[in-house]
């Protein structure tokens, strides 16, 4: 087996090969350069990747996990690479491990005391797929989404002077169903990595739920990704059940599911 080595411009690109089922480390090596290091384990044509983020670094896991030191994520092609890549992560401190496969889970378990704290699966279709979606009238898709509808979005702690740029320059675009002065419901979309765009900021304003304009929102998104080429990427806790609806709904499936486990020595 090679010997591990850090992270770099090859490995990256080997990650990159297969965006959805490493999306995951892929974004937080693009997000956080400063914060996170990729190791590397090799055997022939099998990859095995670890990713060692300081956990500090995101806001997010900052609320979620404030005793850990680091974030662990791994993808790996067999349980002897996932123990090697194991060498370097730090022993007799809080971790959190994010794994998408039972086979890297039972691993680590061997090593480490993990106590599960959730689980988010994420969606996508093939853009052909999305691209055959019907237009869905009354929702516009824009980069321009109006007042109302950045109101919504920073209700959601999607903070305007996070999403604005991105809609500027190309990398995002909101879509809106009913009018802009009052919208029915709001998403947007934006790049995340490569051809892959995360699909967000989903909401319906509680007069106008349960009648299907979240769904029609989020489906011209995916209708737009799907004539760009594009991959979505939805995002959804395990135990929101009408977000998941939303999701089957509109055609998306199923294809991570990103497993916490707290580690407290």
């Amino acid at each position: 087996m090679d010997r591990l080595r850090g992270g770099d411009a090859t490995g990256e690109e080997i990650l990159a090969r297969d965006p959805l089922r490493n999306i995951v480390l892929l974004k937080h090596l693009e997000a956080y350069p400063r914060h996170a290091r990729l190791h590397h384990a090799r055997d022939g044509d099998r990859n095995g990747f670890l990713v060692l983020l300081d956990a500090s670094a995101t806001s997010w896991d900052r609320r979620a996990y404030p005793a850990a030191r680091h974030v662990v994520l791994l993808s790996s092609d067999g349980p002897d690479l996932t123990r090697a890549l194991l060498e370097r992560v730090p022993r007799g401190e809080a971790l959190v491990f994010k794994l998408a496969g039972e086979q890297d889970r039972a691993v680590v378990a061997r090593e480490f005391a993990l106590r599960r704290t959730m689980c988010v699966v994420s969606f996508t279709a093939p853009p052909a797929e999305l691209a055959l979606l019907p237009p869905e009238p009354g929702v516009r898709v824009s980069r321009d989404p109006g007042e109302a509808a950045f109101a919504l979005f920073a209700a959601q702690d999607h903070a305007r002077d996070w999403l604005e740029p991105m809609l500027g320059d190309r990398s995002a675009f909101a879509s809106i169903a009913g009018p802009e002065e009052a919208p029915l419901a709001t998403c947007f979309a934006f790049a995340n990595c490569g051809p892959v765009w995360e699909v967000g900021g989903v909401f319906t304003p509680e007069a106008a739920r349960r009648r299907g304009h979240g769904a029609r929102a989020v489906r011209a998104a995916l209708r737009e990704l799907g004539l760009r080429g594009l991959f979505p990427r939805y995002q959804v806790h395990e135990d929101n059940a009408p977000s998941i609806r939303l999701a089957e709904s509109t055609g998306l499936r199923p294809f991570l599911h990103l497993v916490h486990y707290m580690h407290e020595p």
